[in-house]
């Protein structure tokens, strides 16, 4: 395996990679791993994404939810 150094990193990343590998049982190396392999593996299909994007706003109905419907709702459901 090869040795990949990085410099200059934000202590917030740093910070964020730490919780998720203390969430995820592992390193901060080997999460660091997993989520380099899982972005580098993903493989974006723009178009492909571009249509589900599509698909999915032909699919929202109506307006946007008025500030004091969305705020009763959030209380609503918080009791």
């Amino acid at each position: 395996m090869a040795t990949l150094t990085l410099h200059d990193v934000p202590e917030e990343l740093v910070a964020r990679l730490e919780e998720r590998a203390h969430a995820h049982g592992r390193s901060l190396n080997s999460e660091a791993v997993d989520c380099l392999m899982r972005q580098a593996t993903a493989g974006t299909d723009v178009e492909a994404w571009l249509r589900d994007v599509a698909t999915l706003r032909s699919q929202i109905t109506g307006g946007p939810i008025p500030l004091d419907e969305l705020v009763a709702a959030t209380e609503r459901d918080s009791h």
